[in-house]
């Protein structure tokens, strides 16, 4: 499926310890907002990538792009450890805000991630994402900050994130129908990949589209 918008690695350097590294596969994702009006995601990824913190978060959004700066199969100090393990199996998504920025755009990005990331992983929106408020209630109100600020609520965002979800599956049921018409079959291969967990995430969202997968390796 073509991706609504485009998703921009640039990774933290390693050494930083906001970067602690690992490798896992991912359990549910943390909305947060930067807390920080008028700065974006570049600024964001500037900031952390230019001296030794302990926060950090793996995806920065603004008005102008999604911004990956900790891979997802990496940790991310975003939630205190001593309330939640979102740091252990979270990925922690900032929403950029404030008078310089496009709200809706932004919105629109935020939503959409959050949907790409339930499609990838098969998740569902009301189980798989959480607020930071709901996470540490006594010091955190992200995203609220933000969303109230626009006259949002978070089962709004949920919702606008299963509405969003339902069009990836959509497209997946097109895209099923061209390949499987009646007549000759062909197998086509559709990734490779030098880490295993990469190619089972791809397997999955293979499945869920309807297709048989068969994983190989030499």
């Amino acid at each position: 499926m073509k991706e609504k918008f485009q998703i921009t690695n640039q990774f933290l350097k390693k050494e930083w310890k906001q970067r602690p590294g690992g490798n896992r596969i991912p359990r549910f994702a943390v909305a947060h907002d930067t807390g920080n009006p008028d700065s974006t995601a570049k600024q964001n990824y500037e900031y952390f990538n230019s001296r030794q913190l302990e926060a950090s978060a793996h995806v920065f959004i603004d008005d102008k792009q999604i911004l990956v700066i900790i891979p997802l199969h990496e940790r991310a100090w975003h939630v205190r450890s001593n309330v939640s393990d979102a740091n252990e199996w979270g990925i922690g998504v900032e929403l950029c805000y404030g008078p310089s920025i496009d709200f809706n755009k932004a919105y629109s990005r935020y939503v959409w991630f959050f949907a790409y990331l339930c499609d990838m992983y098969q998740w569902n929106p009301a189980r798989n994402i959480k607020g930071h408020f709901q996470l540490d209630p006594k010091r955190r109100t992200d995203p609220l900050n933000c969303f109230h600020r626009y006259g949002k609520t978070f089962p709004f965002f949920i919702e606008d994130v299963k509405y969003e979800l339902k069009k990836f599956v959509v497209h997946q049921n097109e895209f099923k129908e061209l390949v499987t018409a009646e007549g000759k079959l062909y197998k086509v291969q559709i990734g490779a990949f030098s880490s295993r967990e990469n190619a089972e995430i791809l397997s999955r969202k293979a499945k869920s589209a309807g297709f048989d997968v068969h994983i190989d390796h030499s």
